[in-house]
């Protein structure tokens, strides 16, 4: 072993410190001015308007029309709208520290409250398609979020699903980022 793989060692665990010592901190503030909290909360009310299945399809139809479909295309409307949701956090929230506590507790709400949905959206590949269908690199990500929700509808060249996604898709984005902005996130003052 030579002195420079010593000294290079030495750089990668003192930045390894400075990037834990970051965290650490910026947890510290988010929980001092409430932010956390609020993320809990975020993600605690969310899974509510979700776990409210038939609430929620009819609150939808004056935007995306009648949702009388059968079960496996409402199952895929659910998967877009959990995923539409988590978009939107990660889109909005201002740091990893409230994405995740936001994101966990929705995720712990739908597993305990609706966990045949849970089982089936975090065993299957929806996800996937649609986290692909963000990170493509096109200037729309909705036509690219449609275009995976009539793949998995089986309705691959229907422009009646391509439409019915990108409504989808806009509405809960748009009704999330309402949400976040009610629950007046702290702004950060850590670098």
């Amino acid at each position: 072993m030579e002195d420079s793989d010593i000294k290079i060692f030495g750089q990668k665990q003192a930045q390894s410190c400075d990037d834990e010592l970051r965290l650490i901190a910026l947890m510290e503030e988010q929980r001092a001015n409430g932010n956390t909290e609020k993320a809990a909360k975020l993600g605690d009310y969310l899974s509510g308007i979700f776990l409210k299945e038939k609430e929620l399809l009819t609150r939808m139809e004056p935007v995306v029309g009648k949702l009388d479909y059968p079960q496996s295309i409402v199952f895929q409307i659910k998967i877009l709208m959990f995923f539409a949701a988590e978009y939107t956090i990660n889109r909005i929230l201002p740091n990893t520290v409230l994405k995740s506590t936001a994101i966990n507790a929705l995720y712990s709400n739908i597993k305990s409250g609706d966990r045949a949905f849970y089982d089936e959206f975090s065993d299957g590949a929806e996800y996937s398609f649609y986290y692909l269908a963000v990170r493509k690199e096109s200037n729309s990500v909705i036509a690219q979020i449609a275009k995976a929700f009539s793949m998995l509808c089986g309705k691959e060249n229907d422009e009646t699903f391509f439409a019915l996604g990108k409504r989808v898709f806009n509405l809960v984005c748009e009704e999330v980022e309402s949400i976040i902005e009610i629950f007046d996130f702290a702004n950060e003052t850590t670098p």
